[in-house]
């Protein structure tokens, strides 16, 4: 069983129209689409790990009518749930694409506080699920009044059962985690481009600053960036891999990073050589971002998509 935790799900409204126009109002056309999914960096890794055929349980805090709507989808697609339900409701947050232009906005709301008490049940319940855990995924913001003990607290509590764990969240939050020597650190670099205060926005930055995360956290093995989709960045001691893809056609980057650590995650636990892990993960990517959906319709596509990784080994 994987499981993956995610602090601040949502509820995703994701719109994708013809033409977007401020000031303007849309009547939706039959050409255009609304969708209400299950969202939280978390859960979408969950969703592709499903579809993978993996065993799933997904937790973190939810509350109100837009968190039972969280759970019963999540348990339609055959996800187990054990999230801690709270006062206020789970956030919603909205997607714009806008095909004409290739635009994507997107609105994300800060979502409920959460109280002390709620934390510690959180943490209570999530040292019982680590029992039946084989990995652990951490991704995603944290929601108000949860700070990032949070995170030192789960990883601790899953290195003691020996367990792994992969933390995806924003470089905000990855200071406190330096020196806890997660499996993987992969900071999420949409909207904020420094890491251990320096700039980190491209390939030559990338490994700089992974190496530099290594030498500070002497258990963890990789550090990822995927940010530019065209150049992803594995760092490890040894060496480092930049991966392409070939024919890039972008269509939708919603829930590009959580395809790409869905694939990752599925391809180690299936045994794969690290080159062909890497690929697979890239290639999950890649499937995900020309695609019109937030999640991959057409898992086969991933296998289908490998060939056009390109690998960059970099001494």
């Amino acid at each position: 069983m994987i499981l993956t935790v995610t602090l601040n799900p949502a509820i995703d409204k994701v719109l994708v129209l013809n033409q977007f126009k401020v000031h303007k109002l849309h009547r939706l056309k039959s050409s255009e689409l609304s969708m209400i999914l299950p969202g939280g960096k978390g859960v979408n890794v969950a969703l592709t790990l499903k579809l993978l055929g993996n065993e799933v349980i997904t937790t973190g805090f939810t509350g109100g009518y837009t968190g039972h709507l969280l759970c019963d989808q999540l348990r339609e697609r055959g996800i187990t749930t054990s999230f801690v339900f709270t006062e206020g409701i789970t956030r919603t947050n909205t997607s714009i694409l806008d095909l004409k232009n290739e635009t994507l906005t997107e609105i994300n709301d800060f979502g409920k506080e959460i109280e002390h008490d709620d934390v510690t049940f959180f943490l209570d319940n999530y040292s019982r699920l680590l029992h039946r855990a084989r990995m652990v995924v951490i991704a995603g913001s944290l929601p108000r009044g949860v700070n990032d003990d949070v995170h030192l607290s789960m990883i601790d509590k899953a290195r003691e059962m020996d367990i792994k764990v992969i933390v995806h969240t924003s470089p905000d939050h990855l200071d406190a985690l330096f020196d806890s020597s997660p499996f993987i650190i992969y900071p999420d670099m949409r909207s904020y481009h420094k890491l251990m205060g320096q700039p980190c926005d491209g390939i030559k930055q990338f490994v700089n600053v992974g190496k530099e995360i290594l030498n500070r956290n002497k258990k963890t093995e990789y550090v990822i960036f995927t940010h530019r989709i065209e150049n992803v960045v594995v760092v490890k001691r040894s060496k480092s891999y930049i991966l392409r893809p070939e024919n890039l056609k972008i269509v939708n980057m919603l829930g590009y990073g959580d395809a790409y650590l869905a694939g990752f995650v599925h391809a180690y636990h299936t045994g794969k050589p690290e080159i062909d892990i890497l690929k697979y993960a890239s290639s999950a990517g890649l499937t995900n971002v020309e695609n019109l959906y937030k999640d991959i319709r057409d898992v086969s596509l991933i296998d289908k998509n490998i060939d056009r990784i390109k690998v960059e080994v970099l001494a």
